[in-house]
């Protein structure tokens, strides 16, 4: 999946190229090569979960699945350093620095990506401390609740006992 989109961007870049020398609108050409950059992305991450998942659940032996993951790593490395070098070599340079802006913005949404995940993380520690703090609550108020039942219960019996024993000892 990730070759195809690779060819892809080097089809559209070629086409661009292409279209921009006979004089046409070239922004839709280059939203499609755009599209084609984050299909090699998606691609490529797409790559790295399955490589995870066969991690977590090995259906291999060790030394096997070991060498499958390091071929699958150089392949993606391979991939991306060609994907940055066309990027950095062969794009139009009225585009600009394309693969110095896609890395800042890269960064930037993946600090954005970070904080938005500790935030997540924030309030799910909040949430289960506050769990914990309502079952305490809860658990204090049941154990108090006992308590006052059991020494009433302990009062009205030995009441009724003295009540028995006055009846038994005078009569009334």
């Amino acid at each position: 999946m990730a070759f195809t989109a690779l060819a892809a961007i080097k089809q559209g870049v070629a086409f661009y190229k292409d279209a921009k020398a006979a004089g046409n609108d070239v922004t839709k050409i280059a939203r499609e090569i755009s599209s084609c950059i984050g299909n090699f992305f998606s691609a490529q991450e797409q790559v790295k979960q399955v490589i995870e998942e066969e991690k977590k659940k090995p259906v291999k032996s060790l030394k096997a699945q070991a060498l499958d993951n390091i071929l699958n790593q150089i392949e993606l490395e391979r991939q991306a350093v060609e994907l940055r070098e066309f990027l950095i070599y062969h794009v139009d340079p009225e585009l600009g620095a394309v693969w110095s802006r896609f890395e800042e913005e890269y960064a930037r949404l993946q600090d954005e990506q970070e904080q938005e995940r500790l935030l997540e993380e924030h309030k799910a520690r909040e949430a289960a401390w506050q769990r914990r703090q309502l079952i305490s609550s809860l658990q204090d108020k049941a154990l108090q609740i006992g308590a006052v039942t059991l020494v009433t219960i302990y009062l009205l019996l030995l009441f009724w006992v003295i009540t028995i024993d006055r009846k038994l000892r005078w009569g009334f």
